[in-house]
């Protein structure tokens, strides 16, 4: 419930919630057809919970975010809406549609939502009020968007209900903050950029511009929106000028030079002497932000409608030309601006201001996924019920039979629990059904190591038998369990296989991801095959993530305290590639990732936190095929499987570190 808020305003926000939502639904069919929507809906990646959530629709706003982040002590994940300009460094924000947006901060529980400049969006901040996720707005100033909610107060009442608004004229602009990128070009000669320039601000510059003396400064035009950069060449090409494209590869020589890529402006602006600011003759855009150009210490020409931005312009020099000013009476003020010169970047301690003002990022418990679907419980349950009695019970293995398996489908970390069980145990096979595996073979498959199998085994045992791992991929697990033995196993390590009770086991060994102990809710509200009561006929507890361990405390009230706990993470030691391991302390910046895997989360907020960006980014459902991938892309071990040994691709390295193993190994012993 939105806190103090009135009955009125209440029941108001509650309808204005269903129609937005009704629109939503109605929406969904045209959106899927919009690839730059659908980036927005499906295979949206996510954070770890507790991470930091930062949003910002465009460049502008991330520059900001830039600067933020820097002073920021907690890991972020970063986000961004815009469909025409993609942003470096940032994911697909999710769409504010029913079953996207609140599905995806009920699954990645963000500590907290950090919006920069105001981009409020109805159904993330319902979804966190709910969760008791803290929401607060950064560079906050009214603007376009925040007049048309505040046209209608009880409405906005609604919206703004629990959010924290850090203003801008209060705690300096964090754009001034962001940090500076190298020059674009070396300083050679005297430079005039043009940024963020809209339809009308180009005729108005170059206009004053030919009215300089010769030798001209170099001249470089940054229209705002990229489908506006074809207009602005042609229009350049209509008027005679000589101009060249960036995008051609043009650079310092150029006389007029329009920057027609993405995200170079900040560096054009470390080469130049003076600034114009775009839509600063538009009394409908009241100027675009001036802060990039501050902090390169710039002087600041401007048109008279400065409105959208008035703290950004109290923090450097600028020079005003009025709507009705002549080309003559603008280049004067540009001679003047060029005169002023470059001063040193001012230096702001706004980044700290922000951080110190925040609300602190809170632990959200797990919740159920899809709620909604919560009448179908029962009568899946029931149909799981009814097939288990149908297959009769369970059939005893002519050796020991160890099961590994978990409550939840997939991501719950069996496979390195089974690898880490059959490096200890003498004579061990591991033996699983080869979900995905290819069709075409018989149903009965061997891998041995060191010997290419004949047909394909699945993922998971693929991997297993390239690390030393005898292993057979049949879904029939008795006759498996019976081909095991034949062929000399001491010992069967039965893959998932918790659920699967047609074969008795001597030790049953359950799986649980310490961020998603529940799964989400039992299917279809969540992943759970079987509920956290199901704990309670377990031989031991594994404990995967457990660095990244939420809310535990449902989960072990079910566990018996003789059962055996071990508490496991992975350690990243470096991406192995045809030419060895590399470390990670070697690579930065982007770099292509394809994962198809349950839950992608640990790899992406893992190279993160090594100061890499997944980009180009592919993310398909757990067993899918990768399709073509570029040279270098790094995958997960288990992706990596389905590639021949040695494809030009950079594969996780990692070692797995326990703690509980000998009481885990001792118990198992007992038992057998």
């Amino acid at each position: 419930m939105a806190p103090g808020l009135s009955p009125a305003d209440r029941l108001l926000g509650s309808l204005f919630f269903a129609l937005w939502r009704l629109a939503g639904c109605l929406a969904w069919p045209l959106l899927l057809l919009l690839p730059a929507a659908r980036r927005h809906i499906l295979r949206l990646p996510g954070p770890e919970p507790g991470w930091t959530w930062v949003h910002g629709a465009s460049a502008g706003e991330h520059q900001a975010a830039r600067a933020l982040l820097g002073a920021l002590d907690t890991p972020a994940w970063v986000t961004a809406s815009s469909w025409r300009t993609p942003v470096a460094g940032s994911f697909p924000a999710p769409l504010d549609l029913p079953f996207v947006a609140e599905a995806w901060i009920r699954h990645h529980r963000p500590g907290r939502l950090i919006l920069v400049e105001a981009e409020l969006w109805p159904g993330w901040l319902v979804a966190c009020r709910r969760l008791g996720v803290p929401v607060v707005v950064v560079q906050a100033r009214d603007s376009r968007g925040t007049a048309r909610w505040k046209a209608l107060p009880p409405l906005w009442r609604w919206l703004s209900a629990g959010l924290r608004f850090l203003p801008q004229a209060t705690l300096g602009d964090l754009k001034i903050a962001a940090p500076r990128p190298p020059p674009l070009w070396p300083r050679d000669r005297p430079t005039v950029v043009g940024a963020s320039t809209q339809q009308g601000d180009e005729a108005r510059l170059v206009g004053a511009w030919l009215k300089l003396a010769a030798p001209r400064p170099r001249l470089v035009l940054a229209p705002r929106q990229p489908a506006r950069f074809d207009a602005v060449a042609a229009w350049l090409a209509g008027r005679g000028l000589a101009f060249s494209r960036r995008s051609a590869g043009a650079g310092a020589e150029a006389e007029i030079l329009l920057l027609d890529g993405l995200g170079e402006l900040a560096a054009a602006l470390e080469c130049a002497d003076a600034a114009f600011v775009g839509g600063s003759f538009d009394p409908a855009v009241g100027g675009h932000s001036p802060a990039e150009a501050f902090a390169a210490g710039l002087p600041v020409v401007a048109g008279p409608h400065r409105g959208s931005n008035p703290a950004a312009w109290g923090a450097g020099r600028s020079f005003l030309v009025e709507d009705e000013a002549s080309d003559f009476i603008f280049a004067e003020v540009l001679k003047g601006a060029l005169a002023a010169g470059r001063r040193p970047c001012p230096v702001t301690d706004s980044a700290a201001r922000v951080v110190a003002a925040l609300p602190a990022p809170v632990a959200i418990a797990e919740v159920p996924q899809r709620p909604a679907l919560a009448p179908l419980v029962l009568p899946v349950r029931w149909a799981g019920q009814q097939r288990r009695a149908w297959r009769g019970p369970p059939l005893r293995a002519p050796l020991p039979v160890i099961s590994v398996g978990g409550l939840s489908a997939g991501g719950s970390g069996k496979t390195p629990a089974v690898g880490w069980l059959a490096a200890r145990l003498p004579g061990a096979w591991v033996l699983g059904r080869g979900y995905r595996r290819d069709p075409a073979g018989p149903t009965l498959r061997v891998g041995m190591p060191g010997e290419a199998p004949a047909h394909d085994l699945g993922d998971e045992l693929e991997l297993l038998r390239r690390r030393g791992i005898p292993v057979l991929s049949c879904p029939d697990r008795v006759a498996g369990a019976v081909e095991a033995a034949r062929l000399g196993a001491r010992l069967v390590l039965l893959d998932d296989g918790f659920q699967h009770r047609r074969l008795a086991r001597d030790f049953d060994l359950v799986c649980l991801d310490a961020r998603w102990p529940g799964g989400g809710g039992p299917i279809p509200v969540g992943s759970a095959r079987e509920p956290i009561s199901a704990l309670a006929r377990a031989d031991g507890l594994w404990l995967h993530h457990a660095e990244s361990q939420i809310d535990l405390g449902a989960s072990m009230a079910r566990t018996a305290p003789s059962q055996p706990r071990v508490h496991a993470r992975l350690h990243w030691t470096g991406l192995r590639g045809p030419d060895g391991l590399q470390p990670f302390s070697d690579l930065s910046g982007p770099q292509p990732v394809a994962l198809g895997i349950a839950r992608p989360e640990a790899v992406l907020c893992g190279l993160l936190r090594r100061g890499l960006h997944p980009s180009p980014l592919r993310l398909v459902g757990d067993h899918r095929a990768l399709g073509s991938l570029p040279s270098g892309c790094i995958l997960t071990e288990k992706d990596a499987a389905r590639l021949p040994v040695g494809a030009d691709v950079r594969v996780i390295e990692t070692a797995l570190v326990v703690e509980g193993g000998e009481a885990l190994l001792a118990a198992i012993a007992a038992r057998l």
